[in-house]
């Protein structure tokens, strides 16, 4: 059963918005505020499949999709960022710790 039309332009306010705030979290790469968005996208999609509407919002629906997937590439953007950093920093750990030694052992 669709939504009725107060019922339904909340929903699209309610889509919109997590549109933008998905993107703008993504952009900021606040992790935490996504996986908060992420859950609310869920409680609101449970809401519309219980109500039978989810078909109502399919050109919201997948426009989110669309924001989805630009956060799916920025968070593996960064995984591969704090992926190579990690490798680096690894490679570069018996020497940085060479080094310390040798800057403590002429204070002696």
């Amino acid at each position: 059963m669709p939504l009725n039309h107060l019922q339904a332009v909340d929903v699209a306010k309610q889509l919109l918005k997590l549109q933008q705030n998905l993107l703008l979290a993504a952009k900021a790469q606040n992790w935490p505020l996504l996986r908060n968005l992420d859950h609310q996208f869920m409680a609101l999609l449970r809401q519309l499949d219980l109500a039978g509407a989810r078909e109502q919002f399919s050109s919201q629906l997948t426009a989110l999709q669309q924001s989805y997937q630009q956060v799916i590439t920025l968070a593996k953007d960064e995984m591969h960022r704090t992926e190579a950093q990690m490798k680096q920093f690894n490679q570069n750990r018996p020497g940085v710790l060479a080094y310390k030694q040798t800057i403590e052992g002429e204070g002696l």
